[in-house]
C-alpha cells in the first residue's frame, strides 16, 4: 500500500494523473529525465553498457534497434541506433511491436531495450522475434529490474507494477490492464534468464546468455523514477553516485537493476 501513499504526497507533478500508455507520456517522461540529474545518470549507465556492446560490433555492418525507446536519449550515445515505440512521438523513428517487428530475418546486429521485456504480455513471442532478427553474432543487450534479494523486496514493497517471482508461465496474464507500462511484472526477465534458464537454452538454441551485470544499488530509487519527485535534496546526488561505485562489489545481492547480454549464434 506503500506506492498508494506516495502517490498522494510525493508524486511527480509532471506524471500526476498521467496516461502512462499515451503518447503524451513518451514527452512528459523525457521532460523528467532531463531535469533530474540523479534519473539520467541511471540512465547513462545502462546507455554506456549498450555503448560498449555497440563498440564491439562495429565490425558488423548492419543497423541498431532500439525497442520500447520511450522518453529515453540512447541516441546521444549511439548516434545511428533506430529508436523504435508501440506509439509514436518525438525522437521515435519508426513504430515497431516487439513481438512482430517489421524488420527482415538476420537485418539487426544489436537490438537494445531499457525496462522493456518485464511490459511485455507473452516474451517469449519477442525473443522469438529478436533471435529471427538479429544476424549470428549479433546481440541483444536489456536493462530490467533484478529479483535478488533487495530488488526483489523494493519493487514488491516499494514499486507501483506488478511483481511475482512464482508464476510459472512466462506470460502476463493475472491482471487487467492492457497498455505499454500498465501492463507489467517485474520479476519477468529474472523468470526467464535466471530461474528457468535451462527452459530457456531448449526454446532458444541459437542464444547464449553472455552476461548478467546487476547495478544500482540507490540511485534509481532516491532520483524518484519517473512517477516520484526525488527523494533527496540534490545536494546528496554526488553521494549517491559515489555509494553506487563503492557498493559495486555487492550488486550481485543489492543491486535492483540488471543488464542481460545475449548473443545470437549460427
Amino acid at each position: 500500500m506503500l506506492p498508494i501513499f506516495l502517490k498522494k504526497t510525493h508524486s511527480n507533478p509532471l506524471s500526476y494523473g498521467l496516461d502512462v500508455d499515451s503518447e503524451e507520456a513518451v514527452r512528459i517522461h523525457r521532460r523528467i529525465i532531463k531535469k533530474n540529474a540523479l534519473l539520467r545518470k541511471h540512465y547513462e549507465f545502462i546507455y554506456g553498457c549498450f555503448k560498449k556492446v555497440e563498440n564491439f560490433l562495429s565490425g558488423l555492418h548492419f543497423p541498431s534497434l532500439e525497442i520500447g525507446s520511450g522518453g529515453g536519449f540512447l541516441k546521444e550515445f549511439i548516434p545511428d541506433v533506430v529508436t523504435s515505440d508501440v506509439v509514436k512521438s518525438g525522437g521515435i523513428d519508426r513504430v515497431e511491436d516487439a513481438v512482430s517487428l517489421s524488420f527482415p530475418d538476420e537485418s539487426l546486429k544489436a537490438i537494445y531495450a531499457n525496462g522493456v521485456l518485464h511490459h511485455i504480455r507473452k516474451p517469449e513471442l519477442c525473443i522469438r522475434e529478436i533471435q529471427r532478427v538479429l544476424v549470428p553474432g549479433g546481440m541483444f543487450v536489456c536493462n530490467e529490474p533484478s529479483t535478488n534479494f533487495f530488488g526483489y523486496f523494493m519493487n514488491k514493497y516499494f514499486h507501483n507494477e506488478y511483481t511475482n517471482k512464482f508464476i510459472r508461465e512466462w506470460k502476463i496474464d493475472s491482471i487487467d490492464n492492457q497498455g505499454r507500462l500498465t501492463i507489467a511484472n517485474m520479476a519477468m526477465p529474472y523468470i526467464i534468464f535466471k530461474r528457468d534458464v535451462g527452459l530457456f537454452r531448449q526454446k532458444f538454441k541459437n542464444l547464449k546468455i553472455i552476461s548478467i551485470t546487476y547495478h544500482d544499488f540507490l540511485r534509481y530509487t532516491f532520483s524518484g523514477g519517473l512517477s516520484y519527485r526525488p527523494f533527496i535534496p540534490r545536494l546528496f546526488y554526488g553521494a549517491i553516485n559515489f555509494i553506487e561505485r563503492i557498493f559495486e562489489p555487492l550488486m550481485p545481492v543489492l543491486g535492483n537493476n540488471m543488464v542481460i547480454t545475449i548473443e545470437k549464434f549460427k
